[in-house]
């Protein structure tokens, strides 16, 4: 596993976690491509041989449970080790967009190593491999190989200097450094590898973005819908001094959207921005994006969600006893426009009026919407009937998708697609840092 604050002087190996305990699965599909290259070891000790590409695993009291592999019972973990890189086993289901609302279960083909054990009584998939393999299957899994050259180089670049910094360390404690999804990045092993991915990784092998003497804590998201957020208004509250709140254009725009009038204006608008249709028009944009990701408006977009929605998903998430809603009221917009802090107005069960304050990006995004509301940059409209106490409807209008820190990967695209290179493009997006080879 990688070590927090290490900067590595070659490639190291990565451990990426494909199924989760969270994910409450037991039972598991394999398929071995290549049978000769591939052996199993069975409780980190016993090697068995292969006798048929297809084997089924079942969490059980008594253990991991296998059909396929003659002889074999009941056993505490297993290890498959392939000898080359072209063969894969391939694993379903499996899933991605693990906890947002376009989740869906897909099937995966994974190299090098892959381990099972049993953690809750859930599987734990855990996925070893070199760190520039993953990196080739990330940028086409993040977005597709019809992004240009420059797209997926600084896409790697970027996954590269994020991955090595290791600063959050979500899934230390289980044994790996990394899940596959955008918890963290996006890893479909090599679904979706190309040739363009394996060179976005070659021609950038061992470049990092450098700030200060360390690796910048690269983090990326689909569309900063505009203006990239500051790492400290979604994070932790030390500012990083390459994410700041600049407006995603090759001009300056003079605009503060942490006033509510002109985050209106903005919101409303269409301003020529790198990630806005000027650049690259959502007709075409789908080509360009991943294979979980939805077709739709990334830059500008409108959702609906009526009072009872509203209601049970307060209720489910911030476990109150709302009755109705009165309003929402933005109280702190950061640069970018997303939500610091949302006031939402109620009365109980009770019929007492009540109100409670919902701070930062996150919770905002995922108490406004039973799935997980696309960006916290957003206007909103209520909608009451005649003769109503309360709405009946909320419109929320948004900008953006995901967090809008560090790159957008939406924006970045424009600019790869309007003959901004590799280095520009991570420059604009992560001002003051440099690139350095490191291995």
């Amino acid at each position: 596993m990688l070590i927090p604050g290490i900067i590595p002087d070659k490639e190291p190996l990565l451990r990426v976690g494909i199924i989760l305990p969270e994910d409450k699965q037991n039972a598991l599909s394999l398929e071995i491509s290549d049978l000769h290259s591939t052996s199993i070891l069975i409780n980190n000790s016993q090697t068995v041989p292969v006798f048929g590409k297809e084997i089924e695993i079942s969490v059980k009291k008594s253990g991991i449970e296998l059909k396929g592999l003659k002889g074999v019972g009941a056993v505490s973990n297993l290890k498959f080790i392939q000898n080359n890189d072209s063969g894969y086993i391939l694993a379903e289901p499996v899933i991605a967009g693990r906890g947002f609302h376009w989740a869906k279960q897909i099937s995966v083909k994974m190299p090098y190593t892959l381990e099972i054990n049993v953690v809750d009584n859930s599987l734990l998939l855990v996925n070893e491999l070199p760190l520039e393999f993953y990196l080739a299957c990330v940028a086409t899994s993040e977005m597709s190989a019809e992004c240009p050259e420059a797209f997926i180089e600084a896409q790697t670049i970027v996954a590269r200097s994020w991955m090595l910094a290791n600063v959050e360390q979500k899934h230390v404690s289980l044994g790996f450094d990394v899940c596959n999804d955008d918890c963290c990045q996006r890893y479909q092993g090599i679904n979706n590898l190309t040739s363009q991915s394996k060179a976005g990784a070659m021609n950038t092998l061992g470049q990092v973005l450098m700030y200060g003497g360390k690796i910048c804590d690269a983090r990326y998201s689909k569309s900063c819908g505009g203006v990239m957020e500051k790492f400290e208004n979604l994070w932790e509250d030390t500012p990083l001094p390459y994410m700041q709140n600049i407006p995603d254009a090759k001009e300056i725009i003079d605009i503060d959207l942490t006033k509510e009038q002109e985050m209106k204006k903005w919101v409303n608008s269409m301003p020529s921005t790198f990630c806005s249709p000027h650049y690259i028009p959502e007709s075409q944009l789908k080509k360009y994006l991943g294979n979980v990701d939805e077709e739709g408006k990334y830059f500008r977009w409108t959702i609906k969600t009526s009072q009872q929605e509203l209601v049970e998903n307060i209720n489910k998430k911030l476990k109150l006893n709302l009755k109705a809603v009165f309003s929402l009221i933005p109280m702190k917009r950061a640069g970018s426009g997303r939500m610091l802090e949302l006031e939402i107005k109620y009365i109980d069960s009770n019929n007492n009026p009540q109100s409670v304050i919902i701070e930062k990006d996150y919770e905002v995004r995922r108490i406004l919407h039973k799935g997980f509301l696309f960006s916290s940059a957003i206007i909103i409209e209520e909608i009451k009937s005649e003769g109503s106490d309360y709405p009946d409807e909320f419109i929320f209008k948004g900008a953006g998708w995901g967090h809008g820190a560090g790159l957008c990967q939406i924006g970045a695209l424009g600019m790869a697609l309007n003959g901004y290179k590799t280095d520009k493009i991570v420059y604009h997006y992560y001002p003051g840092s440099k690139l350095k080879k490191i291995y």
